[in-house]
């Protein structure tokens, strides 16, 4: 039968993507006469340690595309990596009745087609990804940290690093496809308490775990941890990078960002850390200075800073103006709704030096509490579909800053401390050991 002939029928039975199919055919045909130097260029796209990426590649091609919808998931079913793997039959019925070729051919005109050219270098911190891509990879996958798989040179910065459990973690399950493709992930960490410290406990970075990661994966991890920084002097370090694939932040510090310094004032602030921290005052502590606590009776030292207030409005600037993919896990109820009161659209929820205990929270918040608070554990769901998402959200610098415009176009919002299959912290795998703490969130961004 030749390749006029075949069925041109496409799974949904739509007679307008048969022809659709059609014409795609006739546009492809005689593809490799007209560019024979970009036909030869495509034959490393379809090697095997590069076919993966260049899958990747074409759907990310056919979802920009302007074919119609239908015939997109018609493309798209040709490109998936599990077919190639597991059903080399379907696939090479699928592909030669899109294109009249062969599978491995098919691949390559496809490519050549779309516009698939072999990767050029692509510097760290370079933008490979669209919003849009992320929002859809997101509905795909529940695990966030799949779109590293998805760019040249895979980066992830995180912020409040303690332990490095999370670091550990994500290393052990990028592992196999960093292999795999032969990529470099670059994973750069920082945490405030300064190496060496008496003060901060376990939560100090450890030092087998800080060996380990410089030691595993050769040549597929460039490992880098800064202690002893704050997150506003992150422009000072020399290997910072202008902009991640992905930044987090575990269990974002209690009362650092619990507080935001343009709602509340400092009085109001020092008030509630009285009350719901007990005195404190800054005291020697051998060779460093502690921040001492009582608090019913017990007396605690903290680092100095422990108390210092930056506010949701600080982390939401760094993560935003540093990431393409933001993820804030293991959120605990006092920063969450502070938080949250940064990201809505509407002024009711940034009241003026109002504190935001159990009571005032349920009647800022409203119905937007009520449904929140209802969401069960391992559950989801779109902040916009409840309530308007903020237009912009105020820049406190725009100094180094690749986009000074601030705004989120998607705000996942996930309800518990650990999710299952996602690389944790040494801090959300405690929360079910703390009698006294709420069920904490994850926010999952996405800048615009």
């Amino acid at each position: 039968m030749s390749p006029q002939n075949e069925e041109t029928q496409p799974l949904d039975g739509s007679s307008a993507c048969s022809e659709e199919i059609e014409a795609f055919r006739q546009k492809i045909k005689g593809i490799r006469e007209q560019n024979r130097t970009g036909w030869e260029a495509t034959r490393k796209l379809v090697s095997s340690a590069q076919l993966p990426e260049t899958l990747s590649r074409l759907a990310s091609h056919i979802r920009t595309s302007s074919y119609s919808l239908p015939f997109q998931e018609w493309l798209l079913q040709c490109c998936q990596p599990e077919k190639v793997a597991t059903n080399r039959h379907e696939l090479s019925h699928q592909l030669k009745t899109l294109t009249g070729y062969p599978t491995t051919k098919a691949l390559r005109a496809l490519c050549l087609f779309l516009g698939v050219h072999e990767a050029t270098p692509v510097e760290p911190g370079s933008p490979e990804i669209t919003p849009s891509f992320l929002e859809d990879l997101l509905r795909q996958s529940p695990n966030p940290y799949e779109v590293l798989r998805h760019v040249t040179v895979p980066s992830l910065l995180d912020i409040g690093a303690g332990d490095l459990s999370f670091e550990e973690e994500l290393v052990i399950a990028c592992e196999p496809w960093l292999r795999q493709s032969e990529k470099t992930l670059i994973l750069h960490a920082m945490d405030r308490l300064q190496p060496g410290s008496q003060l901060g406990g376990r939560y100090h970075a450890q030092t087998d775990r800080l060996t380990n990661m410089k030691s595993f994966l050769p040549n597929r991890l460039q490992f880098k941890f800064w202690g002893g920084v704050n997150m506003a002097n992150l422009s000072t370090l020399k290997e910072i990078l202008p902009l991640y694939t992905m930044v987090t932040c575990h269990a974002p510090a209690t009362p650092t960002f619990a507080y935001e310094p343009t709602r509340l004032s400092s009085a109001t602030i020092r008030l509630a850390l009285t009350k719901t921290k007990g005195l404190f005052r800054e005291v020697p502590w051998g060779k460093e200075k502690a921040l001492e606590v009582e608090q019913a009776g017990q007396v605690f030292n903290f680092p100095a800073w422990k108390f210092e207030i930056l506010g949701p409005l600080a982390l939401l600037n760094l993560i935003a103006h540093r990431g393409q993919l933001c993820v804030l896990s293991a959120i605990d109820s006092e920063v969450f709704w502070e938080l949250l009161a940064q990201l809505l659209d509407n002024e009711q929820y940034r009241p003026q030096n109002v504190l935001f205990e159990p009571e005032t929270i349920a009647e800022v918040f409203g119905t937007l509490y009520s449904e929140l608070i209802h969401l069960p554990i391992g559950a989801s769901v779109q902040l916009a579909q409840l309530a308007n998402l903020r237009k912009q959200i105020p820049c406190l610098s725009t100094r180094n800053s690749m986009r000074p415009a601030l705004r989120f176009r998607s705000i996942e919002i996930r309800r518990g401390a650990v999710l299952e299959g996602i690389p944790s912290s040494f801090t959300a795998r405690q929360f079910p050991h703390m009698s006294e703490e709420l069920t904490p969130w994850w926010l999952i961004l996405i800048p615009e």
